[in-house]
């Protein structure tokens, strides 16, 4: 029994992440990205960063929707503000997912 439910466990987090990724980008949207930039960029994040970092990210999008008013956000400016997490990997998924999804898109 333990090893079904060792093996279904992958699953499980599969099934979780994806309305998680929904959060995700719904939060990028509301901060200002366009939506397809919003969900190529939650689907990177979800699956490279933990909660914590994801997290901190979240916090940062609140306070950015707050200060842009009617203006939309560029990538370019929420990757300056991601800069201010100080979190070196976060950092590093944040632009690199943005050059990739900008390049996709």
């Amino acid at each position: 029994m333990n090893r079904s439910l060792f093996l279904l466990l992958p699953f499980a987090v599969a099934a979780c992440s994806q309305p998680f990724e929904g959060r995700v980008a719904a939060r990028l949207t509301e901060a200002g990205l366009s939506r397809g930039m919003a969900d190529c960029m939650a689907k990177r994040w979800v699956d490279r960063l933990n909660l914590v970092q994801l997290q901190k990210i979240s916090s940062l999008s609140e306070d950015i929707s707050r200060e842009r008013g009617q203006g939309r956000l560029t990538v370019t400016g929420f990757v300056e503000r991601v800069r201010a997490v100080n979190d070196p990997e976060v950092f590093s998924v944040v632009t690199g997912s943005a050059a990739a999804c900008a390049l996709a898109g």
